[in-house]
């Protein structure tokens, strides 16, 4: 099967084992006037004839654009919470007050944490930046939910898509972002995001692996999927926090990922414009923005 990463004149071929369409129904940027941009990502997955949204984007308008593109998100088989900030959680409620409550929800155990952004833009206070969900509000509405514990998940019986939990670290360089907090015991701690997951697609002699904003870094992200499956990275999707960072940690993620196996890097939302730039350096690099499409 082919891979076409297709933005604007841009196009990657690859041939994979499996077939696999993804579609970002909201992020950062939109280039297409039909649809509409929504701070944070929301990915829409095709798997034969399984589909999931990964992520919903901060308000919502995933569910706008995907009418607009033709997909019919009360049918999904699930909703993936790729971790706790409201950016990639809270346009759920918008799926929810338009009806659409019988899709079960997936999402670390640890999602449901007071969140803070530590800023000195106008003194030093804590942003507020953890998810409006709550536990309570998913039960009123009967919501099916699951809160994971494990390493690994395998969502359906017969299709190999799995999310991925309790991520090593073992890059030297991708440290934690120092601004991200928890509030703990009445005072705030470095967010060592325990909550965050993300999902893998097995295509069979490699894998495809998509994020909501990467925080532990793409090669730590890599890496640890690689040594689960005992497969390589051939497919990189979303966001990979490096906005939060330097030259110096883009540059060296530049470097390590020209010696994995990928084929496709479609990064956007906290990638933020350094790195966005720097991407363009690999020849399988593509923006990842509203609309994009790529079929594996």
């Amino acid at each position: 099967f082919i891979i076409n990463a297709i933005i604007k004149n841009h196009k990657i071929t690859e041939v994979f084992s499996m077939s696999v369409k993804i579609t970002a129904l909201s992020e950062n940027i939109s280039d297409n006037p039909e649809l509409l941009p929504d701070f944070g990502l929301s990915l829409y997955i095709e798997i034969n004839d399984k589909t999931i949204l990964l992520d919903t984007g901060s308000t919502g308008k995933c569910l706008n654009n995907a009418k607009k593109l033709g997909f019919d998100l009360s049918k999904l088989d699930a909703v993936v919470l790729s971790h706790g900030h409201f950016d990639h959680t809270d346009g759920l409620v918008n799926l929810i007050e338009n009806g659409i409550k019988t899709v079960p929800v997936y999402f670390n155990r640890y999602m449901f944490c007071e969140r803070y952004w530590r800023r000195t833009d106008d003194g030093d206070y804590y942003f507020p930046t953890m998810s409006g969900l709550s536990p309570s509000y998913l039960q009123r509405n009967k919501i099916t939910f699951k809160g994971l514990c494990g390493d690994v998940y395998k969502l359906f019986a017969d299709e190999d898509a799995y999310i991925l939990s309790n991520i090593e670290r073992v890059c030297d360089f991708e440290e934690i972002c120092p601004d991200d907090y928890i509030k703990s015991g009445g005072g705030f701690i470095v967010d060592d995001y325990k909550d965050e997951c993300i999902l893998v697609i097995d295509l069979g002699s490699s894998l495809a692996v998509l994020t909501g904003c990467g925080h532990h870094g793409v090669i730590n992200i890599c890496r640890y999927a690689s040594k689960v499956f005992g497969k390589p990275v051939s497919a990189f999707i979303g966001g990979t926090h490096l906005a939060a960072f330097g030259s110096e940690r883009i540059e060296k993620t530049v470097s390590e990922l020209k010696k994995l196996d990928l084929k496709i890097l479609a990064a956007g939302h906290c990638t933020g414009p350094e790195a966005m730039s720097a991407f363009k350096a690999l020849p399988f690099f593509v923006p990842l923005h509203t609309g994009t499409k790529i079929n594996l």
